[in-house]
């Protein structure tokens, strides 16, 4: 019988998973640490139905940092399957040492003892800040890594990663997602919901770079496909399609009747509003989401070749222009704004 674990089943990707194994008919295990908000979970459910209490209470939580190794171990003994989907994100170079505990060193003991208890299948959801540059050329799997230039982000997802290599060349059957930028409704403050709040502001200007996007649901399907399957010390890109940030950014504005943006930052403006935005939030005492990290990523021309996964699974992917209004759409509805 599966036993199935999901590390970080309050975020985004984790949310959504619960819910489509529990659509499956199974009681997953997801672990939470004591800040973690798992009434955002049940949130996430009544979007898409309304049995979501009965459903919410199908969830097996267990209070755990993936740092407690003690504590973890007395979880991951008792599962046959486990999808580690937590991770400390931010763009906020402050945060890096922390990152790098939480996603590296996290990684570590989710790794050591999945090997220790023999457990069956493992997926680790990474990002496409571990990839390579290919000049111009679509990135795919094979590009290589380089220190140049790098977040506290993407070091700690690479440092996660090779902990994940590690398992596998010591017998641990599995995979990995390098998933571009997701978009689905719950988590308002990071990714898309960060965008989606600026927007609101009705600003008028965009960065000139591009991103890959994938919805969540269609992520979700291929994380359960490839677990379901044998395919073993992979990893894989998941994206759908290709946007220039102004024109996401102009989908979103139009969605919230704001103004469209149509200045194009350069990135000497893009540090001082990134620095402006700093200064006002910690004048307001709130946290600081952005850094000059975010500079990188927003100016750069992202292209992705996901050809891969796609050749592996027929992914009849959702249109994704629509899973952005349908994510903004509830942002407005639940009041979020």
């Amino acid at each position: 019988m599966l036993k199935i674990l999901v590390t970080g089943g309050t975020g985004l990707v984790g949310s959504h998973l619960l819910y489509s194994l529990i659509k499956q008919g199974l009681s997953p295990i997801a672990i939470k640490r004591k800040s973690s908000d798992i009434l955002n979970v049940k949130k996430i459910f009544s979007y898409y139905s309304k049995d979501y209490n009965s459903l919410f209470r199908k969830i097996i939580w267990h209070e755990c940092d993936i740092l407690d190794i003690l504590n973890l171990e007395n979880i991951i003994k008792n599962v046959t399957h486990i999808y580690h989907a937590a991770a400390l994100i931010s763009f906020n170079n402050s945060d890096k040492n922390k990152m790098i505990e939480t996603n590296a060193t996290g990684t570590a003991n989710v790794i050591d003892l999945a090997l220790k208890h023999n457990i069956h299948r493992l997926c680790f959801v990474s990002s496409i800040a571990t990839l390579g540059s290919n000049n111009d050329v679509p990135i795919d799997e094979n590009d290589l890594w380089s220190w140049d230039n790098q977040s506290g982000y993407a070091i700690s997802k690479y440092l996660a990663e090779l902990e994940v290599y590690r398992g596998f060349a010591e017998g641990l059957s599995g995979f990995i997602v390098n998933p571009s930028l997701i978009i689905g409704p719950g988590s308002w403050d990071s990714g898309v919901g960060t965008i989606i709040k600026k927007s609101k502001l009705g600003m008028p200007f965009y960065p000139p770079g591009s991103c890959g996007l994938i919805d969540v649901k269609d992520l979700i399907d291929i994380m359960i496909k490839l677990m379901d399957s044998d395919v073993n010390n992979e990893r894989f890109i998941i994206n759908s399609t290709h946007m220039s940030y102004k024109e996401l950014m102009t989908i979103i504005a139009q969605l919230l009747h704001v103004q469209i943006p149509y200045i194009k930052l350069n990135k000497t403006l893009l540090k001082v509003l990134i620095g402006l935005d700093v200064m006002i939030n910690k004048i307001r005492g709130k946290r600081i989401e952005l850094s000059t990290d975010a500079v990188k990523y927003t100016t750069s021309e992202i292209i992705l070749n996901s050809q891969k996964i796609n050749t592996l699974i027929d992914v009849d992917y959702r249109d994704i222009k629509k899973s952005i209004t349908e994510c903004v759409d509830l942002f407005v509805k639940k009041g979020l704004h």
